[in-house]
């Protein structure tokens, strides 16, 4: 029952490694294991889809504080998320790839009345990754990369952040097992414009809710 609960795969040594062999350290795991595991399993057994940010629980804290009502969040890549940072932010501009969910997420806005939300569906790429372009005047305080064309979107969404902005590349972890990808060429750019602009840079491996095994987030923060 043990190894079951704990498991791996070819991908990870154990639900507590990422996919490059991180360790989320046993603080993450006595705290974010347990609601990690609750919400996979109510997401597969009753398909329950907590709202909130399908990333780092340690994330989700920072960004809680982080963001306000003058905040403005660009989002390749939606979901609960949307739905979470609507109620955290004043503008959040969100884009989808995938038509059969963009609608699901579209209606689930409505109904919560997220006015404060510009949501575009795009599949094409110079579509989906200039999407917002026009938005990009005020520029914005977190750019949340978790969607598709990660590498372009994050080069592009790093020219459009305020001083003091977050970049977040979800699932940072990815494209680990073999000679690169799509996901390690992101994380590359991401560090090296980390370094030109003189920012922090966080590695986040940690559980987040509805999946119970960790993964890694990057996170960099410009200087104000």
């Amino acid at each position: 029952m043990i190894n079951k609960l704990i498991g791996h795969n070819q991908l990870r040594r154990t639900r507590f490694h990422d996919e490059k062999g991180n360790f989320a350290g046993w603080r993450r795991v006595v705290l974010h294991a347990p609601p990690a595991l609750v919400s996979a399993l109510l997401r597969t057994t009753i398909d329950y889809r907590p709202r909130k940010p399908w990333i780092s629980y340690d994330a989700i804290g920072f960004l809680s504080d982080f963001l306000g009502k003058d905040s403005r969040v660009l989002e390749f890549g939606s979901g609960m998320s949307t739905v979470w940072y609507a109620a955290h932010a004043g503008r959040v501009c969100s884009v989808e790839a995938f038509e059969p969910w963009y609608v699901k997420v579209r209606d689930l806005l409505e109904d919560r009345g997220c006015g404060n939300v510009r949501y575009e569906y795009a599949k094409e790429h110079d579509r989906y990754v200039h999407a917002m372009d026009d938005e990009a005047g005020d520029g914005f305080d977190l750019a949340m990369i978790d969607g598709a064309f990660r590498f372009d979107c994050l080069c592009h969404a790093a020219e459009m952040l305020r001083p003091g902005g977050v970049l977040y590349l979800d699932n940072s972890d990815k494209d680990s097992q073999g000679h690169g990808g799509e996901v390690r060429e992101a994380e590359r750019f991401a560090l090296s414009f980390a370094r030109q602009r003189g920012a922090q840079v966080t590695y986040l491996t940690d559980f987040a809710p509805t999946q119970f095994f960790v993964q890694q987030g990057l996170m960099v923060r410009l200087p104000h």
